[in-house]
């Protein structure tokens, strides 16, 4: 795939108004000139007034050129609105000769994404990634590709994934009784095949399928050499912010003394511009904003510990293309399809025979469930960090299960101690782009964020992954507006020569991107968190035939305006 010539990777076109026209007119006046070396401007009219008044003139006429409104916009019908094409030989573009080079640090979904997506618009591209290889990370847990969001990003990145779709999302008291059900199958046409062999880039509906598989899609699909393993980020202590090092493991052995060999030294000479795509622990955020950050912008304990398991499904109606909830009131168990595989494309192991006790088979696709229930910091720390605490946690959550209703215990006791998991919930909030660029020195303005190192957020909502695929969609579009990463010979019609200026464009593309990636986040984190809460709370009980958080949520605020009133 590359990326379309017709609306330049946008996905739509616009209609100029004469003023963008001249605008754009004087730009691509500019822009030869600074490519042949000229080095006058954007007019040639010698010198002069004249001619200096004629400079400021063009120079007034670009940066005063309104950015298009949404109703200027329609569809590119040449890539579908995907701003991908087909390219001859299904082959990725040659990487453009003049374009400035990207490092990515962290090959996870954000990072391979945006990785990806620069590659088919022809960026030069480096990711960085500490695993050894591929395999060394747990297979990972489900993900659900939200169809406004993620099924769409997807579409954006030329990728079709085989998920499982469900039908309807069904909750329960511990005692059994029927909470609220919404989706598709609570509708009186409903076809009761709906959502098997869904893709994750359908619009119809949301779609399961593994974190692992998502993430090998993106990575296959690079051009070879691109994920360099084996290197991570440092920082030497006293030069922050100066300059970054990107460290290599000499040796697997963990007894071993070694010293880490420099590989490269980041500098605005070897690459034009780093992102930090390492997750909620990000060096490269740590860099951005220092280790003694400002309490605004810490990590924030919610309070609760998730544990995780992964199992054969189970023939149960509420084991068949369905979302499963059950709480307590404190406890919370959601329970999803994983994988249209029985063996969740390879993390278990084939179900031979049924199980005593349990109606375990094999012809039905693997399922995820995730456990949550408040706990302090330090005793969630305790019972995740033991290397037997995948059977600790299992234990835990069957005792706190105890009498709940089918499938509940059947899903638990089928679950290996090998495929649990757990981890305390963190989060942080988002920086705001204005406290961004005044934390940075001149060094790492073309220094950015993504996923999880931007924006991490509880998994009450189900967006991390999500906003990771549309940060890297994003950030690369906003990056090839600018002359740094966009091929000379394209003409652009989307319309966006106001958005960036002459001098330090990339500065301005990423304060562009940032600000619209915080619009867009800040609210899902906000809301993540809130969810931890709600979902943990008497107020997880309330009736309701919608989202289980926009239940408990409305509510809890009912409840408290009661409590105002008396």
């Amino acid at each position: 795939m590359m990326w379309c010539d017709k609306c330049a990777g946008e996905g739509m076109l616009v209609t100029l108004t004469k003023k963008q026209k001249r605008a754009r007119k004087w730009r691509r006046l500019e822009l030869e000139q600074r490519h042949q070396g000229r080095g006058r401007g954007v007019c040639e009219t010698g010198g002069g007034e004249d001619g200096n008044e004629a400079n400021r003139k063009a120079f007034k006429v670009l940066s005063s050129a309104p950015i298009l409104s949404p109703k200027n916009f329609r569809m590119c019908f040449h890539c579908d609105g995907t701003g991908l094409v087909l390219s001859p030989h299904g082959d990725l573009p040659t990487p453009m000769a003049y374009s400035s080079r990207v490092e990515i640090i962290g090959a996870g979904i954000g990072g391979a994404a945006l990785a990806l997506t620069l590659q088919q618009r022809g960026v030069s591209v480096a990711l960085f990634e500490k695993d050894h290889r591929f395999t060394s990370r747990k297979h990972g847990y489900g993900l659900t590709m939200q169809k406004y969001s993620g099924g769409t990003a997807l579409s954006h990145l030329g990728l079709v994934l085989e998920g499982v779709g469900s039908s309807s999302n069904i909750s329960f008291s511990s005692n059994g009784d029927e909470l609220g059900r919404y989706g598709h199958a609570t509708l009186a046409d409903f076809d009761e095949s709906e959502g098997v062999g869904t893709t994750a880039s359908d619009k119809g509906c949301n779609v399961h399928l593994p974190r692992q598989v998502l993430r090998q899609a993106l990575l296959r699909r690079l051009a070879p050499g691109t994920t360099q393993w084996r290197q991570w980020l440092e920082c030497t202590e006293g030069v922050r912010r100066t300059y970054l090092q990107y460290l290599s493991l000499e040796s697997e052995s963990s007894n071993s003394d070694f010293a880490p060999s420099v590989v490269s030294v980041w500098s605005r000479e070897s690459c034009d511009l780093l992102v930090g795509a390492d997750g909620i622990f990000s060096k490269v955020r740590e860099i951005l904003v220092g280790k003694e950050i400002t309490d605004e912008y810490s990590l924030h304990y919610s309070g609760v510990l998730v544990v995780l398991g992964i199992c054969h499904g189970f023939d149960h109606p509420l084991c068949h293309h369905k979302v499963l909830q059950v709480v307590d009131g404190e406890s919370r168990l959601y329970v999803m399809p994983f994988s249209a595989s029985p063996d969740g494309d390879g993390v278990l192991a084939p179900a031979v025979q049924k199980k005593e006790g349990t109606n375990t088979v094999d012809q039905n696709a693997a399922m995820m469930w995730q456990f949550s229930f408040p706990l302090d910091e330090a005793s969630a720390r305790d019972l995740t960090s033991s290397k037997f605490s995948g059977g600790i946690l299992l234990n835990e959550v069957i005792k706190r299960c105890e009498g709940w209703p089918d499938p509940v215990h059947g899903l638990l006791v089928s679950t290996k101690t090998e495929n649990v998991s757990g981890y305390p919930v963190f989060d942080r909030n988002c920086v705001r782009p204005a406290d961004c660029r005044d934390l940075r020195e001149k060094s790492t303005r073309r220094v950015v964020l993504i996923g999880d190192a931007a924006h991490p957020m509880s998994p009450f909502k189900g967006q991390g992954a999500n906003q990771a695929l549309l940060d890297a969609v994003q950030l690369a579009r906003a990056l090839v507006r600018t002359s740094a990463y966009s091929p000379h010979e394209i003409e652009r019609l989307h319309g966006c020569v106001s958005h960036f200026s002459y001098n330090d464009e990339v500065e301005l593309a990423l304060r562009h991107f940032e600000g619209a990636m915080y619009s867009r986040s800040n609210e899902k984190v906000r809301r993540s968190r809130d969810a931890a809460a709600y979902l943990h709370s008497p107020a997880a009980l309330a009736e309701g035939n919608r989202v289980r958080a926009h239940v408990a949520a409305a509510a809890a605020e009912a409840e408290a305006a009661d409590d105002i009133v008396r």
